[in-house]
Formats: C-alpha cells, structure tokens, sequence
C-alpha cells in the first residue's frame, strides 16, 4: 500500500555543544526574576479578579520591570497586559498609551483589542474612547505594516493554515489517526522547508514567524516537539546571544535546551535540571547542574518551583 506523504528531508549538521557555560549578568537576572513575578501575580489575579490586593500586586509588579533598561523585544510583549491593568485601576490615558505601544509593536491586532479579556467591559466608564481607539485601530490596520511585511505575514500565514489544518483534521477524524499522523508529518515538513527559506529571504528577523505571534506560538510548539534538532540547529545558537542581552527567558531556554538534547539522542541527562524526562534522564551530578542553573539565575533543585500550568514552546 502506497503511503499518501512524502517528507522532504532536513539535514542537520553538526552536534550542539555547550563549549562554555551561559552566565547572565546580575541585572538581567534581576530583570528575569521581577518579571516572573509580575507573571505569577497577574495568574493570581486572573483566578481571583476580585481581591483588591491581588490586583495591587499585579500592577505594582509590572511597573515595577518598565522601569528596566532592557530590550523592547523582551519588554514589549508585556505592554497589553499592563495596558489592561491600568485600565482597571482607571488610568484610561495611560492603558491607551501601553495600548497604543502594543498595536504599533505588531503584537496585537484590532480584533485583540475588541477581544482580549473583557476590555469593553473595563472601558465602560469611558466608551468613546474605547470605540474610537477600535476605530483607529482597524483603519489603520490597512497600513500598519511594510509592503515587505506584508508579504511575509501572508507567507507566514499559509504556513500556519496548513499546520491548523493538519491538526484540525486529526481531531475531526480521530477514526483515521494513521492518516492523519500522516497528514501531520507531511504539513510539519512543509513547514520546516519554508521557514528555512523565510529565515534566508529575510535575514532581518531572527525568527520570521514573530510577525504573527499565534503562528510562532503554535508553529514552535509542533516543530520543535516533534523535531528537536530543528530547533538546536536553527534557534540555539541564537537563543544563547539573546539570553545574554535579556531577550531570551532563561526557563524557557534551559527546559527546550534539555528535551531537544535528550530526545534528540544528543544527551543522556538533563543538562540544566529543567526536563528530565520524568526523571528518566536526572542528571547525577546535581552540583555541576546548580552551578549551571545559578549562572542563568534559576533557583537551586531543591528549590525549584513547579512548572504547572506554565506555558512553553516544547511539550
């Protein structure tokens, strides 16, 4: 019987190979560590909206990472968060701003705004400048980006639809699920293949699926499970120049860094502590290993919190 997919090959050369450790600079580990708690208290928030001192938390703890000189890149991706925040506290002038700023950034869009969380609600007080800024947005959604962007956004987008559809196929028809593996496996190769041309055709983006945040979202999630040495091979070596300048998390980092090592066949324990494959591949030399984590700013083993309900770009 004739398989109905072909995957196209992906050669990856070479073995990644920490040849020094990765030491963060105290400021960015401080920068690192005010932002998870921004994140942690704005969780706490979110399943509690309404503790007044929950909220106070939240707000103060955001304020307190955009008083850090760190890169937009990292920094920005916080902006409609705070914007929501400042919202509720009734600081409608300034949410705009942090609004405004999260528009123009390209991480969220006119339809984000109508939607995200319940900013309509939130606005009530102030209506006419929620439809206005709606307004404002969708119009100039026609010219927000670059005829080059627009060009790679809509790339990036037939990437995406084909990967949504391979999925969407296999929750339809789970009675056929070794077609639809099938059907996976070839849409993954796909997009392997073309996000290797998107890198080389525009050399400006260190990741060219960022221009559409949900398709890097779920795009990464797919190739880098299925496929680890996709991600050592293109994205390491980046990651680690990024995470030296605080535009990389260093959680996110050591746990992708440890799955594509270890399911990739490249290691047999886990380098950084952060996946160990359910303590299949737990390293033994845990003080070679705290030494790492404590040069990334990752607390002790024995200190380390639990990642559930933690979102990362590997399953």
């Amino acid at each position: 019987m004739k398989k109905i997919f072909c995957l196209i090959p992906i050669i990856f050369c070479g073995q990644v190979l920490l040849s020094q450790d990765i030491i963060l600079s105290e400021y960015i580990k401080e920068y690192n560590r005010k932002e998870e708690i921004a994140t942690d208290n704005m969780a706490k928030f979110r399943n509690n909206p309404d503790d007044i001192v929950l909220f106070e938390n939240a707000i103060e703890s955001f304020k307190e990472i955009f008083k850090m000189n760190i890169p937009e890149n990292r920094i920005r991706t916080h902006y409609s968060t705070y914007a929501y925040l400042l919202s509720l506290s009734g600081d409608f002038v300034q949410s705009i701003e942090y609004y405004d700023l999260a528009f123009d950034s390209k991480l969220m869009t006119a339809k984000q705004f109508e939607n995200w969380y319940d900013v309509k609600e939130v606005f009530e007080k102030n209506p006419f400048l929620y439809d206005e800024k709606k307004t404002e947005y969708y119009e100039k959604s026609n010219y927000n980006y670059t005829a080059r962007e627009r060009e790679l956004l809509m790339e990036v987008t037939e990437i995406f639809t084909a990967d949504q559809f391979a999925r969407n196929y296999y929750i339809k028809y789970p009675e056929s699920k070794n077609c639809s593996k099938n059907i996976i496996m070839y849409a993954d190769s796909i997009s392997m293949v073309k996000w290797v041309e998107l890198m080389k055709k525009y050399p400006e983006y260190s990741n060219p699926l960022e221009i559409y945040p949900m398709a890097n979202l779920a795009i990464s999630r797919h190739i880098f499970t299925a496929y680890p040495d996709f991600w050592l091979t293109y994205f390491e070596p980046t990651a680690r120049k990024l995470l030296l300048t605080g535009e990389y998390h260093p959680l996110a980092y050591a746990r992708t860094y440890d799955r594509c090592m270890i399911t990739s066949g490249k290691a047999e324990y886990s380098y950084y502590g952060e996946w160990d494959n359910d303590g299949k591949n737990v390293n033994p030399d845990s003080e070679a290993v705290d030494k790492r984590r404590v040069n990334l700013g990752l607390p002790l083993l024995k200190d380390k919190p639990s990642n559930e309900g933690k979102f990362f770009i590997t399953y």
